[in-house]
């Protein structure tokens, strides 16, 4: 095994868990049970600190790593995108998340649905990542960047719309 190998088996396994535990949680909203999903915001907020942000962080960093052992630079848009959804990810959770979650939570119905709506964004954007990781696609893939940029625009207009969708003091169901 190489260095190079050993890196890459490294950068997988960062994303697969960071993409895993956020899948899980977002299989979970589908469960029937309101009781367990009124629960899905705790335990996302416990698996911040100890799974999320670690694998995030691996994930970069092995990245990182793996421009620059295989002898790629950080010029091509795939690399350029990477960099770009991480940064995305990280002031999503740092800038958007956190206070969303202390300034909603006197109405846990409306942060649970906002919240579930960011995280399915989210989790587009970092399935879109694995997508550029495995395609690479240049400036001239229209109809992948064009697919992903709609997706995420669509997603991205649910969120602010669930945002302002409910006054505070009044209920969703």
């Amino acid at each position: 095994m190489t260095e190079y190998q050993l890196f890459l088996f490294l950068h997988i396994v960062c994303v697969i868990l960071w993409l895993g535990a956020g899948t899980t949680l977002g299989v979970l909203w589908l469960h029937p049970d309101p009781g367990l999903r009124e629960r899905i915001g705790a335990l996302g907020e416990w698996l911040g600190p100890r799974l999320f942000a670690p694998a995030a962080l691996g994930a970069l960093a092995f990245g990182i790593v793996l421009v620059h052992e295989g002898g790629h630079t950080f010029h091509p848009l795939w690399v350029k995108l990477g960099l770009g959804a991480f940064a995305a990810s990280f002031l999503l959770n740092a800038a958007v998340r956190a206070p969303l979650l202390r300034r909603l939570r006197a109405e846990p119905r409306r942060s649970a649905r906002v919240l579930a709506s960011l995280a399915l964004f989210e989790l587009a954007l970092l399935y879109a990542t694995v997508a550029d990781m495995a395609l690479k696609p240049t400036g001239t893939d229209a109809a992948f960047l064009g697919s992903v940029s709609a997706v995420l625009a669509g997603l991205a207009t649910n969120v602010l719309l669930r945002l302002r969708a409910t006054p505070t003091g009044t209920t969703e169901e």
